[in-house]
């Protein structure tokens, strides 16, 4: 009987121990504590540059505090990922990122739809000394981010064949027209507020132009620092081994959904005209 049970607690053991050689749990970690910190200053300089108070400091603490711990965090999860299971890490990355994708559409979505909203109820829109936006250089910034797209695209394709060059210099091109992009965003507000005196507090057609606008331009700069990481990684030799290669997933993931929220962007807020 001795022996019986001794054979059936060893399995169990045996099995418990196999079970749990599949099963990491990351230790704690204070990244995500200051990367919300981070984000919390970043809104709450927002809103103080919204009633005209003085935010340069909030922004210039927050991003600081978005951009050390983002990038800390994710070479945290980088390493821990040697000590964990492959493949079952890669399907449970991917999952997680597909819903933080999905959570990020719900709130363009809300935005949509609000826009939506206020064109079919609204007397007339844009509404009365609203100005007129112009289409072109928004039109440019459109051509570059969408070609942007396949410039990362080439760059993912790359690093998975291992032509680690020619991955580092198309991303670079990536990354050198996505901040051409946000130059164009940043002058088309300068001369929307400088000579149309057109401010977030214009009405409800001002706040939106800004908070989606903005809003989308904060993606773009989240998917720059995400590019420059994986530059980063490249430039460590990273990626020498491709099961690891989970981030140049995902920045590549999130910049084509950037690029595909403008396009609807731009066509709801410079074309559609009702």
């Amino acid at each position: 009987m001795n022996t019986a049970t001794d054979t059936l607690s060893a399995s169990a053991g045996h099995a418990a121990s196999g079970e749990a050689a599949h099963i990491h749990l990351p230790g704690p970690s204070f990244w995500p504590i200051l990367l919300a910190l981070g984000m919390g200053l970043v809104t709450t300089g927002f809103f103080f540059w919204a009633t005209g108070a003085s935010a340069n400091w909030w922004f210039g603490l927050g991003a600081i505090f978005c951009i050390v711990p983002a990038m800390g965090w994710a070479t945290t999860i980088a390493a821990e990922r040697r000590h964990m299971d492959p493949a079952q890490t890669s399907t449970d990355l991917r999952r997680g990122f597909l819903l933080f994708l999905v959570s990020e559409s719900c709130i363009f979505g809300s935005f949509f739809a609000h826009n939506i909203y206020l064109r079919f109820f609204a007397p007339a829109w844009p509404p009365p000394g609203a100005p007129v936006l112009a289409t072109q250089l928004p039109a440019i910034g459109t051509l570059v981010l969408v070609l942007s797209s396949f410039t990362v695209n080439i760059a993912h394709h790359a690093i998975k064949s291992g032509k680690i060059t020619r991955a580092k210099n198309w991303l670079i091109l990536t990354i050198v027209m996505g901040i051409v992009f946000l130059g164009i965003q940043a002058y088309d507000w300068g001369f929307l507020l400088q000579f149309d005196k057109f401010t977030i507090s214009k009405g409800v057609f001002g706040s939106g132009y800004y908070l989606m606008t903005g809003f989308h331009g904060m993606h773009v700069l989240v998917g720059l620092l995400m590019l420059g990481l994986v530059y980063w990684r490249l430039e460590r030799g990273d990626y020498n081994n491709p099961t690891y290669s989970f981030s140049t997933d995902a920045a590549a993931y999130y910049w084509h959904f950037v690029d595909i929220v403008w396009i609807f962007l731009f066509f709801t807020i410079y074309l559609l005209k009702f």
